[in-house]
């Protein structure tokens, strides 16, 4: 019996494919709940995978900061993930990725304080 369960299991997913999901829910939700639920979700991976959670939703992150600026609890939920994904835990898979914009799409005085 306990087979024929483990059988019947959908495939375990894996953070990555999670965080891409919740990275798509993020840029198509037109309710604000449904962002805030995201954006919940995937600051519940940000401390871990840094990397994984701005390669796939920083854009929705901060056109979050816009859209939904009325709305107090989202705005505190997007600035707590978008300060785990630029305040990585040294212990993160990915805390050594650098996220610095290219220095080609700077001004001339923002590259060279990367300089």
């Amino acid at each position: 019996m306990l087979r024929m369960l483990e059988a019947q299991a959908p495939a375990k997913q894996t953070a990555t494919d999670t965080i891409s999901t919740l990275s798509s829910r993020l840029a198509s939700a037109t309710l604000l709940e449904d962002r805030r639920a995201a954006i919940l979700g995937l600051r519940s991976f940000a401390k871990e995978y840094p990397a994984s959670v701005a390669s796939g939703a920083l854009r929705g992150l901060i056109a979050c900061l816009t859209k939904d600026a009325e709305d107090v609890d989202t705005i505190k939920v997007v600035l707590e993930t978008l300060l785990m994904l630029f305040n990585p835990n040294e212990h993160s898979v990915g805390a050594t990725w650098p996220l610095q914009p290219p220095i080609a799409s700077l001004t001339p005085v923002a590259a060279r304080s990367f300089g």
